[in-house]
């Protein structure tokens, strides 16, 4: 018996813990049905009257705020994910130091390196 070959491209993805991803697994399957119910009103607008149309996107406006709410825990939660505007100011201020450090530390280097020069072509030696 030969044994199957395995593809050099599939890629292992790592286990995930269920328990903790349940909420958001439900939320994947409720907006897969919301998108597939919208998918469906939008077919059956086509070759509809003016008036059914308006009726049907009045359906689909209340399945999309509902969406939108249901939702509204996940938003809510990657707002508050975010670090506060503070930590970003003083990243920032950190950031404009260093680099004024290093613009700093770059002169003195080209200054040093400048006399060094001078100092070789003083003596006429060559730097090679």
């Amino acid at each position: 018996m030969s044994s199957v070959p395995q593809p050099n491209n599939l890629v292992h993805l790592p286990s995930r813990d269920s328990a903790k991803d349940e909420p958001a697994v439900r939320m994947a399957i409720q907006v897969r049905t919301h998108i597939s119910l919208m998918q469906g009103y939008a077919d059956i607008m086509e070759g509809s009257s003016p008036a059914l149309k308006t009726q049907i996107l009045r359906v689909m406006a209340e399945k999309t705020r509902a969406l939108g709410e249901a939702l509204q825990p996940f938003t809510e939660q990657a707002a508050t994910a975010r670090p506060p505007i503070d930590d970003y100011r003083r990243v920032r201020e950190r950031t404009r130091r260093l680099m004024d450090e290093y613009r700093l530390l770059m002169s003195r280097l080209h200054d040093s390196v400048s006399e060094a020069h001078e100092h070789v072509n003083d003596t006429g030696e060559t730097l090679s």
